[in-house]
C-alpha cells in the first residue's frame, strides 16, 4: 500500500471523536502548568548559571580573594577581642587547662 491509498483509505473511514466540552480548557491549563517555572526550577537555573560564572578563571581567582579576605579580616577581629592582658602567654594560658582552671577560681 502506498501513501495516497493509505491518505485515501484515512479520509474516507474517520473514527468518531467525541471530546469533552472541558478539553480545551485543560490542554491551556496543562500548557500554562509546564510553562511556568516553579521556585524549584528557578534556583536550581540560578544555581547553574552562579557555577557557570565561576567556573572561569577571572570570578573564581576574586571569589577565593574575597573569601580569604573575609576570613583574615574576621580573624583579626576575633584574635583583638580575645587579647589578654599577658599577650605573651596567651597561647599557653588558651590550651593548659591549669591556668584557665586558675583562672576561674581566682577574681
Amino acid at each position: 500500500m502506498n501513501d495516497d491509498q493509505l491518505h485515501q483509505l484515512l479520509r474516507e473511514s474517520p473514527a468518531p471523536v467525541s471530546l469533552p466540552s472541558s478539553f480545551t480548557r485543560e490542554v491551556w491549563a496543562r500548557i500554562e502548568a509546564a510553562e511556568a517555572t516553579s521556585l524549584r526550577t528557578a534556583l536550581a537555573q540560578l544555581w547553574q548559571a552562579l557555577l557557570g560564572t565561576l567556573a572561569r578563571p577571572v570570578p573564581a581567582f576574586a571569589t577565593i580573594a574575597i573569601c580569604m579576605l573575609l576570613g583574615g579580616g574576621f580573624g583579626l577581629i576575633q584574635q583583638q577581642d580575645s587579647l589578654p592582658v599577658k599577650g605573651e602567654l596567651a597561647y599557653v594560658e588558651s590550651i593548659n587547662p591549669f591556668l584557665q582552671m586558675d583562672h576561674a577560681v581566682s577574681p
